[in-house]
């Protein structure tokens, strides 16, 4: 019977190892932040924007936005061999509730705009929402990593 012990590696540096691993996917992550956050932050507007399409043709900015955000995803993991399907800590829950009240609230709040015929206030509601999406978004990333490369 053949014994493994000769391949087994010193427990110092599988640890090292493990957090050069961490270290590289953090920065595979925040490495796609600059096209990622601001398309988000465009798909976060076109959603939050939908009451100002009117009722005929609401349905052409909230397909847009699903579009960008379903072409986010695929295109992150292509680039990064990546899948984020949580988030590594309590800074990016945060981060996501954030986002979360953002656009929810400025949904709401576009949709009696809408009611009262100032589209106008529409748009810039939703551009506002867009811009604070992408920055929340790049501040998420740059959490991300840096809760990646300190776990364990």
């Amino acid at each position: 019977m053949e014994s493994n012990l000769e391949n087994q590696r010193d427990p110092a540096s599988v640890l090292e190892e493990l957090s050069n691993d961490r270290g590289r996917i953090g920065e595979r992550i925040t490495a796609e932040t600059w096209w990622a956050a601001p398309a988000q932050g465009l798909g976060a507007a076109l959603l939050i924007g939908t009451p100002a399409a009117g009722l005929a043709w609401a349905w052409l900015p909230f397909v847009l936005s699903v579009g960008i955000f379903i072409g986010i995803e695929v295109l992150f993991r292509k680039r990064t061999g990546l899948g984020i399907n949580r988030p590594a800590g309590p800074r990016g829950i945060w981060l996501l509730v954030a986002v979360f009240l953002i656009t929810f609230s400025s949904f709401v709040i576009n949709l009696g705009l809408a009611l009262f015929g100032l589209t106008g206030w529409v748009v810039a509601v939703a551009l506002a929402a867009g811009v604070a999406t992408a920055l929340i978004v790049v501040v998420y990333d740059r959490a991300y990593a840096d809760e990646v490369r300190r776990a364990g």
